[in-house]
């Protein structure tokens, strides 16, 4: 079998991209890691931006407890188990089942 140069060319040329498309799908650094790399930096966008949000909603905390007394009471009595002056506290035992 005799081949023009152009058709051995042509089969050179196909080997060549077949070849680099194989490896492309098999390196370590190939199509699996670029995926996996995709994947990773989706769900660290996704963990930044949760992190944001925790930051606002720990910054609007500390913004009520510096200007908001009835919030920081609250909190102090959820919390810490505060009782005010002129409350009184009563505990009930639960019966034992």
């Amino acid at each position: 079998m005799r081949w023009s140069g152009g058709q051995a060319l042509t089969i050179v040329l196909i080997l060549a991209i077949v070849l680099v498309l194989g490896s492309l799908l098999v390196a370590p650094d190939g199509v699996p890691s670029l995926l996996a790399l995709h994947r990773e930096r989706q769900r660290l966008g996704e963990e930044a931006v949760a992190l944001l949000e925790q930051n606002d909603a720990l910054r609007e905390q500390i913004h009520r407890l510096r200007t908001d007394d009835r919030f920081l009471e609250e909190l102090a009595r959820r919390e810490l188990g505060l009782v005010g002056p002129d409350e009184v506290v009563y505990r009930f035992r639960r019966p034992p089942k």
